[in-house]
Parts: structure tokens; sequence; C-alpha cells
């Protein structure tokens, strides 16, 4: 299986992160604290027509002025792509004992400190700044796998509501931990409202090394840590 990947920037993309970034509160996370905040009032508490007026202006300008920085880091994912990204998609293809769901994934490099995803178009966003690039591609795509393997009728994953679902798929990413350097710099942290689920979970994983015994696992400890 040839797997192929593309990394772009995309202001429409980028916006809509700005936009949701500074208007939703997810995961325990008041993301907007993260931006300057003569930003966030232009954003915060807008309509979507009105934020845009202001942050599509705003985002090219930026580009122009950290071009240099920009490029630079296009460079570097570039790099790490180019040597890790094939054995990152063999490596959680072996993990999850299942092939990968699609062959061809896009990461949109972001100005904005967050990272959502498309699972149905295979895309995340990944922040320019940020570090470690293919451990964070390696954490979407185990999220995708999951998605699409686990949470189907007929799984007792397709059962949890949204937030149920969204505490254990977060959490399972405890499985790119110290074993999967040097292919990652560091062991993937999460968020700290899982923190005490996945310690859990990861002791379960340092034992057994099997996924889908892990998400039994996550199952039945999840009522006891998601209240």
């Amino acid at each position: 299986m040839k797997y192929t990947y593309e990394i772009k920037l995309d202001v429409d993309k980028d916006a809509s992160n700005w936009f949701v970034g500074c208007n939703r509160i997810s995961k325990g996370m008041d993301w907007k604290q993260r931006a300057p905040k003569e930003i966030v009032d232009q954003i915060h508490g807008k309509t979507e027509e009105q934020a845009y007026r202001f942050l599509i202006p705003f985002l090219k300008e930026k580009y122009k002025t950290d071009k240099e920085w920009t490029n630079y880091y296009m460079a570097y994912i570039n790099l790490e792509y180019k040597y890790k990204f094939t054995k990152a998609c063999h490596k959680i293809a072996e993990i999850t004992k299942k092939p990968l769901y699609r062959n061809d994934f896009t990461t949109f490099l972001t100005t904005f400190p967050r990272g959502p995803y498309n699972y149905e178009l295979g895309y995340f966003l990944w922040p320019i700044d940020w570090d470690d690039p293919i451990r964070g591609f390696m954490h979407e795509l185990l999220h995708f796998q999951f998605i699409h393997y686990w949470s189907v009728e007929g799984n007792p994953v397709g059962k949890l509501s949204d937030d149920q679902f969204d505490w254990i798929k977060e959490s399972l990413t405890v499985i790119l931990d110290n074993d999967l350097r040097p292919l990652i710099k560091w062991p993937d942290m999460g968020y700290e409202i899982h923190s005490a689920y996945r310690q859990e979970l990861h002791k379960f994983w340092e034992k057994n090394k099997d996924f889908n015994k892990l998400v039994k696992f996550g199952l039945k400890k999840l009522p006891e840590y998601f209240k």
C-alpha cells in the first residue's frame, strides 16, 4: 500500500480554526486564552461573517509578515514527513491491527494553537510552531482508525454519548509513548482533563500491547472517570 500526503496553508481553514477556537470551550480547554487578547476581542462573540471580515485580511498580512518563519517551518515539516510519514502509517496499522481506512492525508498548517480534524476527508490542522509533527499525525490517524473501525453499529463504542466517545478517543493516544521513539520525539500527553484515566489506560497498555483489548478495558473503566 502506498500512502500519500499533502501539506498546505489555507487561509479559510486557518480562519475557521481561529473563529471556533475563540468561541468554543472543549476538552476542558478555553482555547482563546492561548491567543493575544487584542485579536480575540475581534473574534469572540461575533458572528462568523463578522469574524471573517477581520480574520481574512489579518491572516493574509500575518503570512506576509511571518513569511520567512513560515517557509522555514514548511521545509521542516516536509522533511519530517519525507522520512517518517510512511513508517508512521505502517505503525498505526500495526498497532490497531487494521488496514488504514484511507491512503491519502492532508495536513493544513494553522496559526492558531489548536488542531481540529476531519475524519471523512482525512485532514487535520497542525499549528505552526508546534514540534514533533509526526506524533501529531499519528495522534490524528489513531483517531481516524478508532472512528472508522470501532465507532460502528454493534460495537459498544458506538453506543457511547458524544462526550464519552471523545474521552476514550482522546485518551487512547497514550499508546504514543516512549516505545515509539525515535519515530516520535516525546510521548503524547493528551489533555489535563483526561490525565487520571490516561494513566490507568497506559498501565494496561504497557502490560498487554493489544489495542482492541485496550479499547475494551477503556470502556470498562470509563464510568469511573467520566462523570
